[in-house]
């Protein structure tokens, strides 16, 4: 089924206790003033996720399952989460999260979330010429806060999740940046990242693909846009906007994991935990 998830929902979700204690036990997070829906201000949210970035929606029916080659019964349906980040500046620790993006690459096309996240900082300029957001887009009241977004998210993920097996997240350069923004955000929050989420990071991968035989050819090069190159891959809509990286991604790592016959056991083997990341909060 998909999830059409639109921001005017979280008015409901926030503010009701109920779906904010059922959150509690299976997402690991603090009973502090994130789970109480009296800690939160009244805000309407009018922005809807659809909107948030002006996506070719062809490229995503083009996105089909992923599947490994199975070397046990165990591997059926994990969820395998490709995500992006946008930020303020690349240093998380006085940074912050613009715009986020996830696509279940399991689920096929239906599965997405995206949202823009109001940063309560500006945005320096240089930012937003590459990334196409600037204050005027997120710096609204009407635009919400990781910690607005942060049950909806968890609801998502657990509604993709197998009962039993890990969630894997799968971004570029993960481990120094998309890894690290995720975790204090959370810290932020008062919460910790479930124990189950695992994180893989396809720049790490990348560094095991074989060059290319033409030493002129700079497509074996292991940034995302020199990948695409590599796989003949493109993806219309704005430049470096969250989304637009995601669908690039999720059919990067397909050719990926093709050339390098990944399995699932060899993706539990690149994956790191969510605790990897407590490193950065210091």
């Amino acid at each position: 089924m998909a999830l059409l998830l639109r921001f005017n929902q979280l008015r409901n979700s926030i503010w009701s206790s109920c779906p904010a204690r059922l959150l509690m036990p299976h997402a690991g997070l603090s009973s502090g003033k994130l789970l109480d829906p009296k800690s939160y201000e009244r805000r309407l949210f009018s922005t809807r996720v659809q909107e948030t970035a002006s996506l070719d929606r062809t490229c995503i029916s083009r996105i089909q399952p992923l599947e490994f080659q199975q070397t046990s019964e165990h591997e059926q349906s994990v969820p395998l989460l490709i995500f992006d980040i946008k930020t303020t500046g690349f240093f998380q620790k006085r940074n912050r999260i613009t715009e986020f993006a996830v696509h279940d690459l399991w689920a096929g096309k239906n599965n997405t979330f995206e949202t823009l996240l109001n940063p309560e900082m500006d945005v320096p300029k240089y930012v937003a010429a590459v990334t196409n957001i600037n204050n005027d887009l997120v710096c609204r009241p009407d635009v919400p806060r990781f910690s607005d977004v942060l049950p909806l998210l968890l609801a998502f993920v657990r509604s993709c999740q197998t009962p039993g097996k890990p969630i894997i997240w799968v971004a570029h350069n993960v481990k120094r940046f998309d890894g690290p923004f995720l975790a204090q955000k959370f810290d932020r929050c008062s919460a910790q990242m479930p124990e189950d989420w695992l994180f893989v990071d396809t720049l790490c991968l990348a560094t095991k693909l074989p060059k290319l035989s033409a030493s002129n050819d700079k497509r074996h090069l292991h940034d995302l846009e020199s990948l695409c190159k590599r796989y003949g891959i493109s993806v219309e809509g704005p430049p470096h906007r969250a989304m637009q990286e995601v669908m690039k991604l999720c059919q990067v790592f397909q050719k990926m994991s093709f050339d390098l016959k990944l399995t699932y056991e060899g993706l539990i083997d690149e994956a790191i935990k969510a605790n990897y990341f407590s490193k950065f909060l210091n």
